[in-house]
């Protein structure tokens, strides 16, 4: 649990710097974050198939895959993950695809690590709070009679499961 009691904010980390993810997971942990790291978007992607997580922390340029279809990719699997894109090669072009993708921020490096963390407390409050609406529309659905009651514990079983703890 972190301070407030709520359940850990759930990070994956994408950067093929070794050093600097190695480095940024170890002071996000001690600020209570659970950190998954990934230095490929094929390790993030095999991650993200065994471990859901509330926001990703995804770096634009690696070897292997592009930080966009990393991002593509991981919101097939977890749609209501936060995204923030990180990057030392920032453009005009890679700004734009990465809001048109609805990342939660396009963030230049070097950056600062408290705005950082910041960040990533409110892409998960974002978070929480998408699922939450989309609870609530469910039940209105309900309420309404447009939805079944065997619909709605099917669809409140999978969001419960995407907001809780795996």
């Amino acid at each position: 649990m972190n301070e407030a009691g709520n359940a850990p904010i759930r990070l994956l980390l994408v950067d093929d710097e070794e050093d600097l993810v190695t480095f940024l997971a170890h002071r996000l942990r001690k600020r209570g974050i659970e950190v998954a790291v990934a230095t490929c978007g094929e390790d993030a992607l095999a991650a993200a198939a065994h471990q859901k997580f509330d926001v990703a922390v995804v770096d634009l340029k690696m070897p292997d895959i592009d930080g966009i279809t990393v991002m593509e990719r991981l919101r097939k699997g977890q749609p209501y993950i936060e995204v923030l894109m990180l990057t030392g090669h920032g453009s005009h072009d890679s700004a734009w695809e990465a809001g048109r993708l609805q990342a939660f921020r396009y963030l230049l490096k070097p950056y600062d690590f408290d705005e950082l963390h910041g960040l990533i407390g409110q892409a998960a409050a974002q978070r929480r709070k998408r699922l939450q609406a989309e609870f609530a529309g469910r039940l209105a659905d309900l309420m309404a009679g447009t939805t079944s009651a065997r619909d709605l514990i099917e669809e409140s079983n999978k969001l419960r499961r995407e907001y809780e703890q795996d």
